[in-house]
Protein backbone atom coordinates (compact mmCIF):
# COMPACT_ATOMS: atom_id res chain seq x y z
CA UNK A 1 0.00 0.00 0.00
CA UNK A 2 1.03 3.42 -1.16
CA UNK A 3 1.85 6.27 1.82
CA UNK A 4 -0.88 7.96 0.48
CA UNK A 5 -3.19 5.37 0.48
CA UNK A 6 -2.13 4.42 4.04
CA UNK A 7 -1.97 8.14 4.94
CA UNK A 8 -5.57 8.38 3.97
CA UNK A 9 -6.61 5.45 5.49
CA UNK A 10 -4.87 6.26 8.64
CA UNK A 11 -6.60 9.49 9.09
CA UNK A 12 -9.80 8.22 8.66
CA UNK A 13 -9.48 5.34 10.60
CA UNK A 14 -8.09 7.53 13.39
CA UNK A 15 -11.15 10.11 13.03
CA UNK A 16 -13.81 6.88 12.88
CA UNK A 17 -12.30 5.71 16.56
CA UNK A 18 -12.05 9.21 17.89
CA UNK A 19 -16.05 9.71 16.57
CA UNK A 20 -17.08 6.20 17.89
CA UNK A 21 -15.04 6.91 21.18
CA UNK A 22 -17.02 10.19 21.73
CA UNK A 23 -20.34 9.22 21.07
CA UNK A 24 -19.87 6.33 23.78
CA UNK A 25 -17.69 7.06 26.64
CA UNK A 26 -17.78 10.99 26.73
CA UNK A 27 -20.60 13.03 28.39
CA UNK A 28 -20.37 17.32 28.07
CA UNK A 29 -23.02 20.38 29.11
CA UNK A 30 -24.35 21.53 26.13
CA UNK A 31 -25.59 24.88 27.72
CA UNK A 32 -26.63 25.95 30.86
CA UNK A 33 -29.86 23.61 30.61
CA UNK A 34 -28.73 20.79 28.68
CA UNK A 35 -26.05 17.79 28.13
CA UNK A 36 -25.25 15.60 25.68
CA UNK A 37 -25.17 11.89 27.34
CA UNK A 38 -22.74 9.39 25.67
CA UNK A 39 -24.17 5.86 24.65
CA UNK A 40 -22.74 4.63 28.11
CA UNK A 41 -24.67 6.76 30.16
CA UNK A 42 -27.80 5.84 28.22
CA UNK A 43 -27.53 2.37 28.02
CA UNK A 44 -29.76 0.50 30.71
CA UNK A 45 -28.22 -0.74 33.87
CA UNK A 46 -28.83 -3.57 35.93
CA UNK A 47 -30.73 -2.91 39.27
CA UNK A 48 -27.97 -5.46 41.50
CA UNK A 49 -25.44 -2.46 40.24
CA UNK A 50 -24.58 0.53 42.40
CA UNK A 51 -23.41 3.57 40.97
CA UNK A 52 -24.69 6.85 39.91
CA UNK A 53 -25.34 7.69 36.58
CA UNK A 54 -27.95 9.82 34.48
CA UNK A 55 -28.44 12.12 37.80
CA UNK A 56 -26.94 15.01 39.16
CA UNK A 57 -24.50 15.44 42.00
CA UNK A 58 -27.10 16.30 44.84
CA UNK A 59 -26.98 12.69 46.76
CA UNK A 60 -30.60 12.93 46.98
CA UNK A 61 -30.68 13.02 42.89
CA UNK A 62 -28.31 10.07 42.50
CA UNK A 63 -28.91 6.49 41.71
CA UNK A 64 -27.11 3.86 43.68
CA UNK A 65 -28.41 0.85 42.77
CA UNK A 66 -31.43 -0.22 42.91
CA UNK A 67 -35.40 0.64 42.69
CA UNK A 68 -38.85 -0.03 42.18
CA UNK A 69 -40.67 -2.12 40.20
CA UNK A 70 -44.48 -0.53 39.57
CA UNK A 71 -47.33 -1.80 37.60
CA UNK A 72 -50.50 0.55 36.34
CA UNK A 73 -53.78 -1.53 36.37
CA UNK A 74 -56.47 0.70 34.40
CA UNK A 75 -59.73 0.90 36.92
CA UNK A 76 -61.53 -2.70 36.94
CA UNK A 77 -58.63 -4.45 36.43
CA UNK A 78 -56.77 -6.91 38.46
CA UNK A 79 -53.65 -9.27 38.87
CA UNK A 80 -54.27 -13.02 38.94
CA UNK A 81 -52.50 -12.75 42.65
CA UNK A 82 -54.66 -10.08 44.13
CA UNK A 83 -58.07 -11.85 42.34
CA UNK A 84 -56.59 -15.17 43.77
CA UNK A 85 -55.91 -13.66 46.87
CA UNK A 86 -59.72 -11.95 47.54
CA UNK A 87 -61.16 -15.20 46.65
CA UNK A 88 -59.73 -17.35 48.96
CA UNK A 89 -59.78 -14.61 52.03
CA UNK A 90 -64.04 -14.89 51.21
CA UNK A 91 -65.48 -16.62 54.26
CA UNK A 92 -68.33 -18.65 52.62
CA UNK A 93 -68.78 -20.19 49.19
CA UNK A 94 -71.61 -17.40 48.53
CA UNK A 95 -69.61 -14.71 48.78
CA UNK A 96 -66.74 -16.80 46.46
CA UNK A 97 -69.45 -17.40 44.27
CA UNK A 98 -70.33 -13.39 43.51
CA UNK A 99 -66.98 -12.76 43.61
CA UNK A 100 -66.02 -15.11 40.82
CA UNK A 101 -69.12 -14.08 38.75
CA UNK A 102 -67.77 -10.12 39.12
CA UNK A 103 -64.80 -10.80 37.02
CA UNK A 104 -63.74 -12.21 33.63
CA UNK A 105 -60.50 -14.09 32.99
CA UNK A 106 -58.41 -12.26 30.37
CA UNK A 107 -55.15 -13.96 30.04
CA UNK A 108 -53.59 -13.71 33.35
CA UNK A 109 -56.07 -10.52 34.14
CA UNK A 110 -59.05 -10.36 35.69
CA UNK A 111 -62.09 -7.89 34.48
CA UNK A 112 -64.51 -6.46 36.32
CA UNK A 113 -67.79 -7.23 34.42
CA UNK A 114 -69.75 -3.90 35.40
CA UNK A 115 -66.74 -1.67 34.68
CA UNK A 116 -65.15 -3.30 31.87
CA UNK A 117 -67.54 -4.25 28.67
CA UNK A 118 -66.24 -7.60 26.97
CA UNK A 119 -66.53 -8.86 23.24
CA UNK A 120 -68.28 -12.18 22.59
CA UNK A 121 -64.72 -13.21 21.68
CA UNK A 122 -64.21 -12.20 25.50
CA UNK A 123 -61.83 -9.56 24.83
CA UNK A 124 -62.63 -5.97 25.84
CA UNK A 125 -64.22 -3.76 23.43
CA UNK A 126 -62.65 -1.27 20.87
CA UNK A 127 -63.30 1.43 22.93
CA UNK A 128 -61.23 0.49 26.25
CA UNK A 129 -58.37 -1.12 23.96
CA UNK A 130 -57.59 1.83 22.14
CA UNK A 131 -58.17 4.25 25.65
CA UNK A 132 -55.70 1.70 26.81
CA UNK A 133 -53.39 2.82 24.17
CA UNK A 134 -53.76 6.51 24.38
CA UNK A 135 -53.06 5.55 28.35
CA UNK A 136 -49.80 3.64 27.62
CA UNK A 137 -48.35 5.87 24.98
CA UNK A 138 -49.21 9.06 27.60
CA UNK A 139 -46.91 7.06 30.95
CA UNK A 140 -44.52 6.44 27.98
CA UNK A 141 -43.88 9.41 27.22
CA UNK A 142 -43.90 11.48 30.54
CA UNK A 143 -41.04 8.52 31.73
CA UNK A 144 -39.24 9.10 29.21
CA UNK A 145 -39.02 12.91 29.16
CA UNK A 146 -36.82 12.19 32.55
CA UNK A 147 -33.65 10.79 32.02
CA UNK A 148 -34.64 7.56 29.62
CA UNK A 149 -31.27 5.67 30.65
CA UNK A 150 -32.57 4.93 33.83
CA UNK A 151 -36.06 4.01 33.42
CA UNK A 152 -37.81 1.19 31.68
CA UNK A 153 -41.29 1.29 30.79
CA UNK A 154 -42.92 -1.69 28.84
CA UNK A 155 -46.69 -2.91 28.42
CA UNK A 156 -47.21 -6.76 29.82
CA UNK A 157 -49.99 -8.82 30.33
CA UNK A 158 -51.58 -7.05 27.17
CA UNK A 159 -53.23 -4.33 29.57
CA UNK A 160 -50.59 -3.33 32.13
CA UNK A 161 -47.70 -1.20 32.31
CA UNK A 162 -44.76 -1.86 34.40
CA UNK A 163 -42.50 0.86 35.14
CA UNK A 164 -38.91 0.00 37.08
CA UNK A 165 -37.26 3.71 38.17
CA UNK A 166 -34.51 4.22 40.25
CA UNK A 167 -35.06 5.64 44.13
CA UNK A 168 -35.03 9.10 43.12
CA UNK A 169 -37.87 9.04 40.95
CA UNK A 170 -40.20 7.32 43.42
CA UNK A 171 -42.19 10.73 43.39
CA UNK A 172 -43.38 10.36 39.95
CA UNK A 173 -45.22 6.98 40.09
CA UNK A 174 -48.22 8.60 41.28
CA UNK A 175 -48.44 12.06 39.02
CA UNK A 176 -47.82 10.29 35.94
CA UNK A 177 -51.02 7.57 36.42
CA UNK A 178 -52.91 10.89 36.33
CA UNK A 179 -54.44 10.80 32.98
CA UNK A 180 -57.76 13.58 33.27
CA UNK A 181 -57.73 16.87 31.23
CA UNK A 182 -55.63 19.87 32.89
CA UNK A 183 -57.64 22.54 34.60
CA UNK A 184 -56.99 25.45 36.26
CA UNK A 185 -59.17 27.02 39.56
CA UNK A 186 -58.95 29.87 41.57
CA UNK A 187 -60.48 30.28 45.05
CA UNK A 188 -59.62 32.44 48.40
CA UNK A 189 -58.49 29.51 50.52
CA UNK A 190 -56.33 26.17 50.53
CA UNK A 191 -59.03 23.94 49.12
CA UNK A 192 -59.72 23.70 45.70
CA UNK A 193 -62.73 21.55 46.25
CA UNK A 194 -64.40 25.02 46.79
CA UNK A 195 -62.50 26.92 43.90
CA UNK A 196 -63.69 27.89 40.77
CA UNK A 197 -62.82 26.82 37.42
CA UNK A 198 -61.18 29.43 35.55
CA UNK A 199 -59.24 27.54 32.49
CA UNK A 200 -61.16 26.39 30.21
CA UNK A 201 -64.22 28.45 30.79
CA UNK A 202 -67.02 26.44 31.97
CA UNK A 203 -69.53 27.86 29.94
CA UNK A 204 -68.06 27.28 26.65
CA UNK A 205 -68.44 23.90 26.09
CA UNK A 206 -66.15 24.43 22.72
CA UNK A 207 -62.75 25.34 25.32
CA UNK A 208 -59.64 23.27 25.87
CA UNK A 209 -57.05 23.47 27.93
CA UNK A 210 -54.51 24.24 25.22
CA UNK A 211 -56.39 27.67 24.37
CA UNK A 212 -55.18 29.19 27.49
CA UNK A 213 -51.58 27.46 28.43
CA UNK A 214 -48.87 26.91 25.93
CA UNK A 215 -46.41 24.87 27.82
CA UNK A 216 -44.77 24.05 31.33
CA UNK A 217 -41.20 23.85 32.00
CA UNK A 218 -38.85 24.03 34.78
CA UNK A 219 -36.26 26.51 36.08
CA UNK A 220 -34.05 27.27 38.96
CA UNK A 221 -33.56 30.67 40.45
CA UNK A 222 -30.43 31.81 41.67
CA UNK A 223 -30.58 31.06 45.26
CA UNK A 224 -31.17 27.44 44.05
CA UNK A 225 -34.85 27.86 44.05
CA UNK A 226 -36.71 25.18 41.83
CA UNK A 227 -39.64 26.36 39.97
CA UNK A 228 -42.26 25.25 37.40
CA UNK A 229 -42.57 27.71 34.53
CA UNK A 230 -46.12 27.87 32.99
CA UNK A 231 -46.78 29.65 29.88
CA UNK A 232 -49.82 31.19 29.01
CA UNK A 233 -51.28 32.17 25.67
CA UNK A 234 -53.03 35.69 25.55
CA UNK A 235 -56.58 33.64 25.89
CA UNK A 236 -54.88 32.11 29.58
CA UNK A 237 -53.14 35.81 30.54
CA UNK A 238 -56.42 37.21 30.24
CA UNK A 239 -58.51 34.47 31.94
CA UNK A 240 -55.67 34.73 34.80
CA UNK A 241 -56.10 38.28 35.26
CA UNK A 242 -59.42 38.55 35.68
CA UNK A 243 -59.36 35.87 38.45
CA UNK A 244 -56.83 37.64 40.24
CA UNK A 245 -57.98 41.26 39.94
CA UNK A 246 -59.43 41.56 43.67
CA UNK A 247 -56.35 40.07 45.22
CA UNK A 248 -54.56 41.93 47.58
CA UNK A 249 -52.39 41.99 51.07
CA UNK A 250 -55.99 41.36 53.11
CA UNK A 251 -57.09 39.02 50.80
CA UNK A 252 -54.89 36.45 48.34
CA UNK A 253 -56.22 34.86 45.77
CA UNK A 254 -55.00 31.01 45.36
CA UNK A 255 -54.35 29.55 41.76
CA UNK A 256 -54.58 25.63 41.70
CA UNK A 257 -53.24 23.55 38.65
CA UNK A 258 -55.31 20.42 38.59
CA UNK A 259 -55.22 17.17 36.76
CA UNK A 260 -58.59 15.90 37.14
CA UNK A 261 -59.43 16.44 41.10
CA UNK A 262 -56.00 15.60 42.09
CA UNK A 263 -53.82 19.39 42.45
CA UNK A 264 -50.86 19.42 40.98
CA UNK A 265 -49.60 23.08 42.17
CA UNK A 266 -51.02 26.11 44.00
CA UNK A 267 -49.71 29.77 43.83
CA UNK A 268 -51.10 32.34 45.77
CA UNK A 269 -51.00 36.01 45.42
CA UNK A 270 -51.65 39.11 46.56
CA UNK A 271 -51.58 41.39 43.83
CA UNK A 272 -53.34 41.35 39.81
CA UNK A 273 -51.41 38.94 37.47
CA UNK A 274 -51.14 40.09 34.43
CA UNK A 275 -48.10 37.82 32.81
CA UNK A 276 -47.97 35.15 29.98
CA UNK A 277 -45.15 33.63 32.19
CA UNK A 278 -46.18 32.43 35.46
CA UNK A 279 -43.27 30.70 37.99
CA UNK A 280 -44.20 28.58 40.37
CA UNK A 281 -41.76 27.99 43.14
CA UNK A 282 -41.67 26.47 46.85
CA UNK A 283 -38.56 26.63 49.13
CA UNK A 284 -39.55 22.59 49.69
CA UNK A 285 -39.70 21.71 45.86
CA UNK A 286 -37.07 19.54 44.77
CA UNK A 287 -35.61 19.56 41.02
CA UNK A 288 -37.86 16.48 40.26
CA UNK A 289 -40.48 17.35 41.71
CA UNK A 290 -40.62 20.09 39.95
CA UNK A 291 -39.39 18.70 36.63
CA UNK A 292 -42.69 15.62 36.98
CA UNK A 293 -45.36 18.28 38.17
CA UNK A 294 -43.93 20.15 34.89
CA UNK A 295 -43.44 16.69 32.28
CA UNK A 296 -47.44 15.81 34.04
CA UNK A 297 -48.71 19.47 32.83
CA UNK A 298 -47.23 19.54 29.74
CA UNK A 299 -48.02 16.26 28.26
CA UNK A 300 -51.98 16.87 29.68
CA UNK A 301 -51.76 19.38 26.88
CA UNK A 302 -51.34 17.61 24.28
CA UNK A 303 -52.40 14.44 25.15
CA UNK A 304 -55.33 12.01 23.46
CA UNK A 305 -58.78 11.78 25.23
CA UNK A 306 -58.90 9.16 27.20
CA UNK A 307 -61.63 7.87 29.64
CA UNK A 308 -59.45 5.38 31.14
CA UNK A 309 -58.39 5.47 34.68
CA UNK A 310 -55.20 4.39 36.06
CA UNK A 311 -53.99 2.78 39.90
CA UNK A 312 -51.26 1.56 40.76
CA UNK A 313 -50.41 -1.74 42.30
CA UNK A 314 -47.83 -4.41 42.78
CA UNK A 315 -44.58 -1.57 43.87
CA UNK A 316 -41.82 -3.74 44.94
CA UNK A 317 -38.47 -2.79 46.21
CA UNK A 318 -35.23 -3.76 44.39
CA UNK A 319 -31.53 -3.11 46.13
CA UNK A 320 -28.23 -3.35 44.77
CA UNK A 321 -27.15 -6.52 45.27
CA UNK A 322 -23.73 -6.22 44.85
CA UNK A 323 -23.37 -2.93 47.07
CA UNK A 324 -23.28 1.12 45.83
CA UNK A 325 -20.69 1.12 43.88
CA UNK A 326 -20.25 -2.32 42.14
CA UNK A 327 -20.34 -0.54 38.63
CA UNK A 328 -17.60 1.58 40.18
CA UNK A 329 -15.86 -1.49 40.72
CA UNK A 330 -16.33 -2.80 37.47
CA UNK A 331 -14.92 0.09 35.65
CA UNK A 332 -11.94 0.00 38.00
CA UNK A 333 -11.04 -3.35 37.44
CA UNK A 334 -11.60 -2.95 33.53
CA UNK A 335 -9.39 0.13 33.77
CA UNK A 336 -6.75 -2.45 35.27
CA UNK A 337 -6.82 -4.82 32.91
CA UNK A 338 -6.98 -2.28 30.06
CA UNK A 339 -3.44 -0.78 31.40
CA UNK A 340 -2.06 -4.17 31.66
CA UNK A 341 -2.94 -5.17 27.78
CA UNK A 342 -1.67 -1.83 26.67
CA UNK A 343 1.58 -1.85 28.76
CA UNK A 344 2.09 -5.44 27.34
CA UNK A 345 1.69 -4.98 23.80
CA UNK A 346 3.33 -1.26 23.40
CA UNK A 347 6.84 -2.97 25.47
CA UNK A 348 6.49 -6.50 23.30
CA UNK A 349 5.37 -4.90 20.14
CA UNK A 350 6.23 -0.91 20.25
CA UNK A 351 4.52 1.22 17.98
CA UNK A 352 3.01 -2.02 16.17
CA UNK A 353 0.70 -1.98 19.40
CA UNK A 354 -0.98 0.92 18.00
CA UNK A 355 -2.78 -1.36 15.59
CA UNK A 356 -4.08 -4.03 18.31
CA UNK A 357 -5.29 -0.18 20.03
CA UNK A 358 -7.40 0.86 17.02
CA UNK A 359 -9.07 -3.00 16.85
CA UNK A 360 -9.51 -3.00 20.30
CA UNK A 361 -11.19 0.57 20.91
CA UNK A 362 -13.74 -0.76 17.77
CA UNK A 363 -14.53 -3.67 19.26
CA UNK A 364 -15.20 -1.67 22.66
CA UNK A 365 -17.29 0.93 20.98
CA UNK A 366 -19.31 -2.03 18.65
CA UNK A 367 -20.16 -4.09 22.19
CA UNK A 368 -21.15 -1.06 23.62
CA UNK A 369 -23.71 0.08 20.82
CA UNK A 370 -25.15 -3.60 20.73
CA UNK A 371 -25.65 -3.79 24.38
CA UNK A 372 -27.58 0.01 24.31
CA UNK A 373 -29.85 -0.85 21.22
CA UNK A 374 -30.49 -3.96 21.87
CA UNK A 375 -33.65 -4.19 24.22
CA UNK A 376 -33.40 -6.68 26.14
CA UNK A 377 -29.73 -6.53 27.11
CA UNK A 378 -28.68 -4.06 30.32
CA UNK A 379 -25.11 -2.98 31.62
CA UNK A 380 -25.10 -6.18 34.01
CA UNK A 381 -22.36 -8.58 36.13
CA UNK A 382 -23.59 -10.95 33.62
CA UNK A 383 -22.94 -8.90 30.15
CA UNK A 384 -19.65 -7.35 31.78
CA UNK A 385 -18.34 -11.03 32.44
CA UNK A 386 -18.72 -11.81 28.90
CA UNK A 387 -17.23 -8.92 27.52
CA UNK A 388 -14.19 -8.93 29.73
CA UNK A 389 -13.80 -12.93 28.49
CA UNK A 390 -13.70 -11.89 24.93
CA UNK A 391 -11.85 -8.93 25.35
CA UNK A 392 -8.86 -11.26 26.56
CA UNK A 393 -9.61 -13.52 23.73
CA UNK A 394 -9.74 -10.64 21.02
CA UNK A 395 -6.13 -9.27 22.82
CA UNK A 396 -4.89 -13.08 22.52
CA UNK A 397 -5.70 -13.51 19.24
CA UNK A 398 -4.04 -10.58 18.21
CA UNK A 399 -0.96 -11.73 20.54
CA UNK A 400 -0.80 -15.10 18.65
CA UNK A 401 -0.76 -13.20 15.07
CA UNK A 402 2.13 -11.17 16.01
CA UNK A 403 4.64 -14.11 17.22
CA UNK A 404 3.59 -16.14 14.10
CA UNK A 405 4.89 -13.28 12.36
CA UNK A 406 7.93 -12.45 14.27
CA UNK A 407 8.92 -16.42 13.76
CA UNK A 408 8.74 -16.05 10.33
CA UNK A 409 10.72 -12.53 9.94
CA UNK A 410 13.35 -14.33 12.40
CA UNK A 411 14.38 -16.82 9.51
CA UNK A 412 15.01 -14.00 7.23
CA UNK A 413 11.69 -13.43 5.00
CA UNK A 414 10.77 -9.59 4.32
CA UNK A 415 8.23 -8.13 6.33
CA UNK A 416 5.60 -9.00 4.06
CA UNK A 417 6.19 -12.54 3.41
CA UNK A 418 6.44 -13.01 7.29
CA UNK A 419 3.25 -11.46 7.96
CA UNK A 420 1.33 -13.30 5.02
CA UNK A 421 2.98 -16.52 5.86
CA UNK A 422 2.58 -15.90 10.01
CA UNK A 423 -1.48 -15.27 9.58
CA UNK A 424 -2.26 -18.26 7.68
CA UNK A 425 -0.72 -20.50 9.87
CA UNK A 426 -2.71 -19.37 12.34
CA UNK A 427 -6.09 -18.10 10.48
CA UNK A 428 -8.36 -21.07 10.52
CA UNK A 429 -7.27 -21.85 13.95
CA UNK A 430 -8.57 -18.78 15.02
CA UNK A 431 -11.34 -18.67 12.93
CA UNK A 432 -12.86 -21.86 14.14
CA UNK A 433 -11.76 -20.91 17.62
CA UNK A 434 -14.44 -17.73 17.13
CA UNK A 435 -16.85 -19.69 15.53
CA UNK A 436 -17.34 -22.44 18.07
CA UNK A 437 -17.82 -19.61 20.67
CA UNK A 438 -20.20 -17.58 18.94
CA UNK A 439 -22.40 -20.25 18.30
CA UNK A 440 -22.33 -21.86 21.80
CA UNK A 441 -22.85 -18.52 22.78
CA UNK A 442 -25.95 -17.97 20.40
CA UNK A 443 -26.88 -21.95 21.38
CA UNK A 444 -27.20 -21.47 24.58
CA UNK A 445 -28.87 -18.17 24.48
CA UNK A 446 -32.39 -19.77 23.02
CA UNK A 447 -32.11 -22.44 26.32
CA UNK A 448 -30.36 -20.29 29.12
CA UNK A 449 -32.20 -18.77 31.64
CA UNK A 450 -32.52 -14.84 31.39
CA UNK A 451 -29.41 -14.25 33.98
CA UNK A 452 -27.16 -17.00 32.17
CA UNK A 453 -28.82 -15.93 28.60
CA UNK A 454 -27.73 -12.19 28.28
CA UNK A 455 -24.26 -13.28 29.27
CA UNK A 456 -24.52 -16.15 26.58
CA UNK A 457 -25.80 -13.66 23.71
CA UNK A 458 -23.12 -11.43 24.59
CA UNK A 459 -20.68 -13.85 24.64
CA UNK A 460 -21.92 -14.97 21.15
CA UNK A 461 -22.15 -11.41 20.08
CA UNK A 462 -18.37 -10.08 20.84
CA UNK A 463 -16.45 -13.61 19.75
CA UNK A 464 -17.88 -11.97 16.40
CA UNK A 465 -16.27 -9.22 16.79
CA UNK A 466 -12.99 -10.53 18.03
CA UNK A 467 -13.08 -12.90 15.00
CA UNK A 468 -13.58 -9.93 12.42
CA UNK A 469 -11.36 -7.45 14.77
CA UNK A 470 -8.48 -10.02 14.58
CA UNK A 471 -8.77 -11.59 11.20
CA UNK A 472 -9.35 -8.49 9.29
CA UNK A 473 -9.69 -5.22 11.04
CA UNK A 474 -5.90 -6.14 12.91
CA UNK A 475 -4.26 -7.20 9.69
CA UNK A 476 -5.89 -4.03 7.91
CA UNK A 477 -4.38 -1.60 10.66
CA UNK A 478 -1.27 -3.44 10.56
CA UNK A 479 -0.67 -2.82 6.64
CA UNK A 480 -1.62 1.35 6.72
CA UNK A 481 1.01 1.51 9.65
CA UNK A 482 3.68 -0.28 8.45
CA UNK A 483 4.13 2.22 5.33
CA UNK A 484 5.44 4.93 7.15
CA UNK A 485 8.98 3.47 8.19
CA UNK A 486 11.96 1.96 6.32
CA UNK A 487 13.08 -0.20 9.51
CA UNK A 488 9.86 -2.17 10.27
CA UNK A 489 11.25 -4.71 12.35
CA UNK A 490 12.58 -1.97 14.92
CA UNK A 491 8.60 -0.72 14.51
CA UNK A 492 7.33 -4.57 15.80
CA UNK A 493 10.26 -5.07 17.97
CA UNK A 494 11.25 -8.05 15.39
CA UNK A 495 14.84 -9.24 14.96
CA UNK A 496 16.18 -11.92 13.14
CA UNK A 497 18.18 -14.90 14.46
CA UNK A 498 22.20 -14.30 14.27
CA UNK A 499 23.23 -17.29 12.50
CA UNK A 500 27.46 -17.61 13.84
CA UNK A 501 29.81 -19.26 11.48
CA UNK A 502 31.29 -22.10 12.35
Amino acid sequence: MSKVKSAICLVLMTLLVAGLCLICFVSFPVSDISTYNSILSMTDKDADLGMAYGGKDDKSERYLGGGYSVVYYPEGVISAEEYEATLGGKQNESDKTKYAEKYAQVGSLYFEKDKIKLGEDGKPNETFAADFQNAAKLVTERYERLYKEDIRVSVVDGYTIRVFAPVSYVSSFTYFSYTDDLVIKSGSGSDASSATQIMPATERKDDVIGDYVRSAGTSAGMNGVNAVTIELTEKGRAALLSATEGATEDANVTIFFMVGENTILRMGTDRPLDESSLPISSATMTEMEAKTSAILIDTTLNSVSTDLTLKIADQTAYHAQYGENALMMLYIVYAVLAVVMLVFFFVRYRLLAFAHLYTYLLFVCASVLCVWAIPFLTLSTETFTAFLLTSVLLSVSDAITFENVRKEYALGKTMTSSVKTGYKKCMWKLFDLHIVLALIGFFTFFVALPPFSSFAFVLGLTAVFSGLGTLIVNRFNWAILMAYTPKKGAFCNFKREEVEDE
